[in-house]
């Protein structure tokens, strides 16, 4: 099949994805916010306290390589994922146990994705054999689900976004077609996709588009730098709280009735990019020859990251200052604008809070996987008391 065709029939998969979105549900009218929320206490500094650190200094239970997408159990207690690694560790910080083993079969992990703390079990996505796994918190095995392709696409990559009952939701995406030997941005559909738990199939619900920017390698590929993600956050158990464009803009996707049920923002003053280092300019992998460098862009995301606490949803904002840290927007379920404050990290915290897939909000406590410029991991716990 050739590039353009290629490129056709993605077209006009994406288009129709489009259409089922809007048909089902389509997007709810956005409400629009001031610049200054309602709380008389906004604007407030707050200096979150370290309860605990987790380091794999002095142990060989487990070793950090890459640790990623902190998930928090009802209890209280971590589960995160890492290369060869499933690792569970308590509210105290106390290492319980490992649920990776390596294999093909039956509770067996080629690759691993993204991981799942629910009341009774955990769940684990293995990206290959694509899969979902099912044990105890003791570390029995209960049950797997497979996961099936999702139509249309060539190599999709999937990503566990909500679980809630027996409701399993993915984001599903694909990579883009390298086909100019000139630097581009192209749009990439991230699909919000259910799975049938009793047949494994992928059935497509709604379509959000990001943005990449893409070179293309002689004879074949090429390298890619994501310029936005879809970044997804569980709100009251059922919704999604999602962000996926430059500007200042969250949904709340409720994807059981593939309903948009709130889309909100506030005005927004937006932050220049910090200048690309001589590392990056330097840098980057070779394409034909040549470094492939990031873009300049105009302004950074308004949005860098997502976190929801209780009724309240949590927006990362790219406002920085070196005294006080990282301004934090809070706004509640029905998308009103109440409250905003800084949050004051240690650097290697605030780096975390401001990159999807290194930190989670629980409650008061606020944990986030730090890495040192000797490449020293070490997850940290802190109290964040508003």
């Amino acid at each position: 099949m050739s590039r353009d065709r290629q490129r056709l029939l993605l077209s006009v998969a994406a288009t129709l994805l489009l259409f089922l979105s809007l048909a089902a549900g389509g997007w709810a009218q956005i409400i629009e916010n001031p610049a200054k929320p309602k709380a008389t206490h906004a604007g407030r500094v707050v200096t979150p306290t370290e309860v605990l650190a987790i380091s794999d200094e002095g142990t060989s239970d487990f070793y950090f390589y890459m640790p990623r997408d902190p998930r928090i159990a009802p209890d209280g207690s971590l589960l995160i994922s890492d290369k060869d690694q499933i690792l569970l560790f308590g509210a105290d910080g106390r290492f319980r146990r490992n649920f990776f083993k390596k294999g093909q079969g039956p509770g067996e992990v080629t690759y691993s994705g993204v991981c799942w703390p629910a009341d009774t079990n955990i769940i684990v996505q293995s990206s290959y054999p694509d899969k979902l796994i099912f044990f105890d918190y003791a570390g029995k095995l209960e049950r797997e689900i497979r996961i099936g392709s999702l139509p249309g696409t060539r190599r999709p990559q999937a990503k566990l976004l909500l679980a809630h009952g027996n409701d399993y939701f993915l984001e599903v995406w694909d990579s883009p077609l390298f086909d100019k030997e000139e630097p581009e941005f192209v749009d990439v559909a991230r699909v919000v996709a259910a799975l049938d738990a009793a047949t494994g199939e992928v059935k497509p619900l709604s379509n959000f588009l990001t943005r990449s920017y893409i070179l293309a390698a002689p004879g074949g590929g090429g390298a890619m730098h994501q310029v936005t993600s879809l970044i997804a956050v569980p709100f009251k158990e059922k919704n999604l709280a999602l962000a996926h464009t430059e500007a200042y803009l969250v949904k709340i996707y409720k994807p059981a009735t593939n309903r948009i049920v709130r889309e909100f923002r506030r005005a927004y003053d937006r932050v220049k990019p910090e200048p690309l280092t001589e590392e990056q300019k330097k840098g980057g992998p070779m394409v034909g020859g040549k470094p492939f460098r990031p873009p300049e862009m105009r302004y950074q995301n308004d949005i860098r990251n997502l976190l929801a606490r209780g009724d309240t949803i949590w927006v990362i904002t790219s406002t920085k200052d070196e005294a006080k840290g990282a301004l934090v927007d809070v706004f509640d379920g029905e998308g009103v604008y109440r409250d905003c404050f800084w949050l004051k990290l240690p650097g290697l915290a605030l780096k975390s809070l401001l990159t999807p897939g290194r930190c989670a909000l629980d409650g008061e406590f606020l944990w986030a996987v730090e890495r040192a410029e000797d490449e020293a991991l070490t997850i940290r716990k802190y109290r964040v008391a508003l």
